[in-house]
């Protein structure tokens, strides 16, 4: 049994600030003994420097009496953790400025042999619902548990890698808490809740369709962005550029005898300059960095050539590529998927459909609202890329031809959006 909150605070001289720190770090009268070392963390470099207002004397006293509390009931790693240099320094930065705090705080968390680091599988957000914040918090005090056990030294080379497995491992097993399920599938599908019913409602509406898709186990990555996968290997081992920073024309040549729908008119191309969705993908492969440029020779990077190599990675960037940068493009493209998995739309259908969405949601920057033609202009950029990538069947381009999804279109839709859902979040 750990002793109750009187008990504990007569341990230490300084019985009003020890009385103090109890009521803010074991409020409902747990035992101080259950607090996990994760949590003194976040005490000491984040709660009392910034939510406590206390001068430096006072943050200098409260971590001494903490230091001694812990002790006190056999915390010895979380009682090091307020004598620590690394608590000294937090604290310094947080009294430069809340800029410099912050940073200082989130090194520190990033460095603590109990943060749970970012896997392949979840990178955590800084907005986590109720499941990822009990993963979290459960992941925490099982590296704290192996440490104290002796599973895992810190101090090793090999700490950082057998860490990730460690998390990897727990993250994809059946664990109490989490209703029969994996930890990561319960966040991942909280994830998807959570993003699913994000105001407007006219947005829910247009997600509709592609909720239950998104619901079933992912399947096996099709290898997407076949144009994309065309280009790195006509980069290959290194292609000249042109004196203006051009593909050669060769390839231009090829482009146009294996995509001849995107130059439809005249004898052909004579430059990347004429042929603009060659010289979308040729930005889009710079952007992603899958490509390198060495005076006026032009390779791929080794993200370039793994990317040729795993269609997963492919589909990754291109799904990422189709959904846009900021978040207008990106909130813009995500109801125009879902409203294209439920049926064929024309381009002004469409329009109509995300526009009460964007609206909704975004303003200029000066207040004013967005108008129809802001739409038309995000939209224009999500067609462009789909059909660059192959992922939209648009035959007849008139504004009131309907539109639909390619046979790659449609895992492309569903990898797109599982970026968004499943993604970490970084606001409310």
């Amino acid at each position: 049994m750990g002793r109750s909150a009187v008990e504990v605070a007569a341990l230490v001289a300084d019985e009003a600030m020890a009385r103090r720190l109890l009521g803010w770090l074991v409020p409902d009268g747990d035992p101080l003994v259950a607090l996990s070392v994760a949590e003194v963390e976040r005490f000491c470099w984040y709660e009392l420097p910034r939510k406590w207002h206390a001068d430096t004397s006072e943050q200098r006293r409260a971590v001494a009496v903490l230091a001694d509390l812990l002790a006190g009931v056999g915390r010895v790693r979380a009682a090091a953790v307020c004598a620590s240099a690394t608590t000294v320094q937090v604290l310094a930065a947080w009294q430069r400025s809340e800029e410099a705090g912050f940073a200082a705080y989130h090194k520190a968390a990033a460095a603590s042999p109990t943060t749970p680091p970012d896997v392949p599988e979840l990178s955590w957000g800084q907005v986590m619902g109720v499941r990822e914040a009990l993963a979290r918090a459960n992941l925490e005090r099982r590296l704290e548990q192996a440490l104290d056990e002796g599973e895992f030294d810190p101090d090793v080379r090999t700490f950082p890698a057998a860490r990730r497995r460690f998390v990897q491992h727990w993250l994809t097993t059946v664990q109490p808490g989490f209703e029969g399920r994996a930890p990561l599938e319960a966040v991942r599908r909280e994830r998807r809740e959570l993003w699913a019913a994000a105001p407007p409602a006219e947005r829910g509406a247009l997600l509709a369709a592609v909720l239950p898709a998104l619901e079933e186990p992912a399947a096996a990555p099709v290898d997407t962005a076949e144009p994309l996968r065309w280009l790195l290997e006509q980069i290959g081992g290194g292609v000249t550029l042109t004196q203006a920073g051009y593909l050669p024309r060769e390839v231009v040549a090829a482009a146009f005898a294996r995509y001849p729908h995107w130059y439809p008119i005249g004898k052909g191309p004579r430059s990347e300059a004429d042929l603009f969705q060659l010289a979308d993908l040729h930005e889009l492969a710079r952007t992603h960095r899958l490509v390198t440029k060495r005076h006026r020779t032009l390779k791929l990077s080794a993200s370039g050539r793994a990317q040729l190599a795993d269609h997963q990675l492919r589909q990754h960037t291109a799904a990422l590529a189709w959904l846009g940068t900021t978040a207008a493009e990106r909130q813009v493209a995500e109801c125009a998927l879902g409203a294209l998995w439920a049926a064929p739309r024309s381009r002004e259908d469409l329009r109509d459909a995300v526009h009460p969405v964007l609206a909704a949601g975004f303003t200029h920057g000066d207040g004013t609202a967005l108008e129809v033609k802001d739409t038309e202009r995000l939209l224009w950029r999500f067609w462009h890329t789909g059909r660059e990538l192959g992922y939209l069947d648009e035959r007849d381009r008139s504004a009131d031809a309907p539109v639909s999804l390619s046979a790659t279109g449609r895992p492309a839709v569903l990898a797109a959006l599982r970026l968004v859902a499943e993604g970490p979040r970084d606001r409310v």
